[in-house]
């Protein structure tokens, strides 16, 4: 998912930003702290899956009038309210004319932003969600390749490790490498690795954002450094 998040306190708005690319079906985050900034992103046609805003603004606007004109430009776009002050708009909010998917307070519990985001996720049309259809016994299995970690390679088979579960399957990795979307990288002989499940870079290996770490091999190490940051520019 591509995500804004909208906050004129810019040391939360670092930290919540961190928060976020912690999550695995967290494609994009674009941060604001000017709410004028951000529209102007939307009136120019950029698209978000969802827009995490700050209700109170200390300006004129607050971030319900804000959702108020989000709604008018692209009234899919699924809003969440963000505020360190619940007693003040906890009984406004719901007048507010937005497409309003949730509500968190500050500091923000990463559980109840992960399941708030899953939701949103799980809206969106099945045919904007690619996809990655294997056999397993016979019969197909499709896997959401946003959820997908990474793909091992063990002898005759390959092991698919997602966000919740591990998919075993008879194929090969050069062909499953032709099926995926673009952002999944063969780091290794024996491993594909969804660049946006990647923590960081270590000597020899990746650390992902589950907190497992998966090789690099010393051949593909550079390659696959640099199509990472290919690819995290594009995207930005």
């Amino acid at each position: 998912m591509h995500i804004a998040v909208c906050d004129d306190n810019k040391l939360f708005l670092e930290g919540f930003e961190e928060q976020l690319r912690e999550l695995s079906i967290i494609e994009a985050v674009f941060s604001f702290s000017d709410y004028n900034a951000f529209l102007f992103s939307v009136d120019d046609g950029k698209q978000y899956d969802a827009v995490l805003m700050d209700i109170d603004w200390n300006r004129d606007l607050t971030g319900m009038d804000i959702a108020e004109e989000i709604y008018k430009l692209n009234p899919r776009t699924k809003i969440i309210f963000v505020t360190g002050n619940s007693d003040r708009f906890s009984q406004q909010i719901f007048l507010c004319k937005a497409n309003l998917s949730g509500y968190l307070t500050k500091p923000v519990n990463s559980e109840l932003l992960y399941a708030n985001l899953k939701k949103i996720a799980d809206t969106i049309p099945y045919e904007a969600q690619p996809t990655l259809v294997l056999s397993q016994r016979g019969m197909p299995i499709s896997i959401s390749a946003r959820e997908i970690f990474y793909i091992e390679s063990r002898g005759h088979t390959v092991e698919v490790h997602t966000s919740e579960s591990t998919i075993r399957a008879y194929e090969r990795l050069e062909v499953i490498l032709e099926m995926l979307p673009a952002g999944f990288c063969r780091c290794h002989k024996s491993y594909i690795v969804n660049m946006n499940c990647i923590r960081r870079f270590e000597s020899n290996d990746v650390l992902l954002k589950n907190g497992e770490s998966i090789p690099v091999s010393r051949a593909r190490y550079a390659e696959t450094k640099e199509a990472y940051f290919s690819f995290m520019g594009r995207k930005f």
